[in-house]
C-alpha cells in the first residue's frame, strides 16, 4: 500500500515538473495596439505616416477625425500588421485617433481569465502654417531702412513682390520668424501693397499668399522762404535764408549756384536758417535738393529758387529842386523814395536841414514824406538838405537802403503873403511885412460870403471853366476864367473878365480881380504862399 502511494506521488511530481517546463518555454505575448504618434503630441509634421500596429491582436477599426473643426472621420487603410493613413495630415489641426482590436484567441490556463478588447485613443496636433503677424496695420517705410516683418513660425523660404517689382526679402539670420524687407524706388506719401509668396515654414508647411500694407511718410514740404512763396525770393542786405517747413525737419541738403552740396542738420524744427547772404542787387540760385522730416519723410522733388538781393533804395524825387531860389520861407520840402519805407522814424531821423528849424514830418504816402516847418525857414537864406544813406539810413520795404547820402540846397526869398480885406474890398501883397502892391477886388455877396481865415495857395491854373448856382438860385456857366489860384476847395482868386465893377462885393464867394491884376498876383504868388482873409 505504501509502495503504491509512493509511485503515484512520483508520477504527480513528474507531471508538474513537465508542466512547468512547458510553461517556461511557451510564455504568451501580451496583446497590444501601438501608435507611432504619442498621445498629446504637438507640432506633428504633416508628412508623418500615421501607423497603428496590432500585436497578438486582431484590429477591428481605426478612425481618424478632426477635433477642432467639423469633418468626416477617415478610416485608416488596413495593413498586414495593423493600419496606416495614406494621405497627408492637415496643418493647424487637432486630431483624435480611435482604434480597437480583439486579442487573438488562445487556450487559457485553468486559472486565467479571457483578455479584454483593446482600445486606444490618442489626441495630437499638427504643425502650424506660417502666418504674417503684421497684417492688421500699415507698416511705415523710410528710405534706406529695412522693414522687419514677423511670422508666427520660423521660415525656410519666402519671396516678396511689390507693385513696381522693387521688393526684396530675406530671412533674418538671428531669428527665422523675421523677414527683412528692402523696398526700392520709394516715393513719399504713398501706400503700397506688398505680397509674400512661396512661403514655406521650417516645419515644412506651405503658406498661402499673404499681403501687408506699407506706407511712406508724408513728403517734406517747403512752405515759404523768408516769408515769401514762389520761386523768386528777395533778400534784404545781410539777411540769411530762412526756410519754413510744413513739418519739423532734422536735415536739409542744399546747393548755391554751381557750388558743392552742403547739409544742415540739427534738432527737429520747422524753421531752418541757411548761412546765405546777398549784397544789394546781387542774385544767386539756391537748390533745395532734399530734406528729412522728423517722421522720416523726404522731398518729392528738389526745388530751385532764384535769390535776389534787394535793389538799393533811391531818392526818386524831391522838392525844391537843387539850386532853387527865391522860395517862400514856409516852403515844405517833400521827398519821394523808390519804394515804401518800413521804419518811418528812422527815415525822418535821416533827413536834416542846415540851418536847423523846428518842425514835423507828414507822410503823404508810404513812400512820400514832407517837412512842415513850425513857423518858417529863415528868409533869404541858403538851406542845405541832407538824406543820410548807408545801413544806418533810410530802408525800403524790401530791405534795401541808399548806398550814398543825398544832398541839395535851396534858397529862401522874402516872406510873402496875400492879404484880403473884405471890409475895404482890397487885396494887398506883402513882402517881409511890407505892402508892395494893392488892387480892388469883388468878394462874395450876402448868402455867398467869402470865408474868413488863413489859407495858402494850394495850386494854380492858367484857365478854368466855372459852373455853379448863384444865391438867388440862378445857374452860371462861365468859360475861360483866367489866372485861377485855389485856396479852399472851390474858393479861388481869379480874373473876372465879365465884371466891370470892383471894390464892392459881387461874387459867389470867390475873390475876383480884373484879368490884368489877377495875372500879376498869379505870377507873384507861388504854391504855399499864405492867404489871410479878414473882415
Amino acid at each position: 500500500m505504501r509502495a503504491q502511494l509512493g509511485n503515484k506521488l512520483a508520477v504527480m511530481i513528474v507531471t508538474l515538473v513537465g508542466t512547468a517546463v512547458a510553461l517556461g518555454a511557451c510564455t504568451a505575448v501580451t496583446p497590444t495596439l501601438r501608435v507611432n504618434v504619442a498621445n498629446g503630441a504637438a507640432e506633428v509634421p504633416l508628412d508623418t505616416t500615421l501607423e497603428i500596429t496590432a500585436v497578438n491582436a486582431k484590429l477591428e477599426r481605426a478612425l481618424l477625425e478632426r477635433v477642432d473643426a467639423p469633418s468626416t472621420p477617415v478610416e485608416l487603410v488596413r495593413t498586414e500588421r495593423g493600419a496606416r493613413l495614406d494621405s497627408k495630415l492637415a496643418p493647424d489641426a487637432e486630431y483624435r485617433l480611435v482604434a480597437s482590436a480583439e486579442p487573438e484567441k488562445a487556450t487559457p490556463l485553468p486559472w486565467a481569465s479571457a483578455d479584454p478588447k483593446l482600445i486606444v485613443e490618442h489626441v495630437f496636433s499638427t504643425a502650424h502654417t506660417p502666418l504674417l503677424l503684421d497684417d492688421d496695420t500699415p507698416l511705415v517705410a523710410t528710405r534706406g531702412k529695412q522693414i522687419t516683418v514677423h511670422f508666427s513660425e520660423p521660415l525656410a523660404q519666402a519671396r516678396a513682390e511689390g507693385p513696381r517689382s522693387s521688393a526684396e526679402a530675406r530671412i533674418a539670420a538671428d531669428d527665422a520668424h523675421k523677414l527683412l524687407l528692402d523696398l526700392k524706388d520709394l516715393r513719399p506719401g504713398e501706400e503700397l501693397e506688398i505680397r509674400f509668396v512661396d512661403i514655406v515654414g521650417k516645419n515644412g508647411v506651405e503658406a498661402p499668399e499673404q499681403t501687408v500694407l506699407v506706407q511712406t511718410p508724408d513728403p517734406a514740404r517747403l512752405v515759404t522762404v523768408n516769408g515769401a512763396e514762389g520761386e523768386r525770393i528777395s533778400l534784404a542786405p545781410d539777411a540769411t535764408v530762412l526756410l519754413e517747413w510744413g513739418e519739423p525737419v532734422t536735415s536739409v541738403r542744399y546747393r548755391t549756384g554751381n557750388g558743392p552740396s552742403a547739409t544742415w542738420t540739427g534738432t527737429a524744427t520747422t524753421d531752418v536758417e541757411l548761412p546765405i547772404k546777398l549784397a544789394q542787387g546781387e542774385s544767386e540760385t539756391l537748390a533745395i535738393e532734399d530734406a528729412t522730416t522728423v517722421s522720416g519723410g523726404w522731398m518729392s522733388a528738389p526745388r530751385t529758387l532764384d535769390l535776389v538781393g534787394a535793389a538799393p533804395l533811391q531818392l526818386a524825387a524831391y522838392w525844391p529842386a537843387n539850386g532853387a531860389t527865391n522860395l517862400l520861407p514856409n516852403a515844405d520840402p517833400t521827398f519821394r523814395f523808390s519804394e515804401p519805407i518800413t521804419d518811418r522814424a528812422a527815415a525822418e531821423a535821416a533827413i536834416s536841414f542846415d540851418p536847423t528849424v523846428p518842425g514835423r514830418f507828414e507822410w503823404l504816402a508810404p513812400n512820400r514824406v514832407r517837412f512842415l516847418p513850425e513857423s518858417s525857414f529863415p528868409r533869404e537864406t541858403e538851406i542845405a538838405v541832407s538824406v543820410k544813406g548807408g545801413q544806418q539810413g533810410v530802408h525800403g520795404a524790401s530791405g534795401g537802403f541808399m548806398t550814398e547820402s543825398q544832398s541839395f540846397v535851396f534858397t529862401t526869398g522874402k516872406d510873402r503873403r496875400i492879404d484880403v480885406s473884405l471890409g475895404r474890398q482890397v487885396l494887398t501883397l506883402y513882402e517881409n511885412d511890407t505892402p508892395v502892391w494893392t488892387a480892388p477886388v469883388a468878394t462874395g455877396v450876402r448868402g455867398a460870403e467869402t470865408p474868413l481865415g488863413t489859407y495858402k495857395v494850394e495850386y494854380k491854373m492858367r484857365q478854368a471853366r466855372f459852373r455853379g448856382v448863384n444865391p438867388g438860385g440862378s445857374r452860371y456857366d462861365i468859360p475861360d476864367v483866367n489866372w485861377v489860384i485855389a485856396f479852399l476847395g472851390d474858393y479861388t482868386i481869379h480874373g473876372a473878365y465879365w465884371r466891370t465893377t470892383f471894390g464892392r462885393p459881387g461874387s459867389n464867394g470867390c475873390i475876383s480881380l480884373t484879368d490884368a491884376n489877377a495875372r500879376y498876383v498869379w505870377l507873384w504868388a507861388d504854391e504855399g504862399t499864405p492867404i489871410v482873409i479878414r473882415g
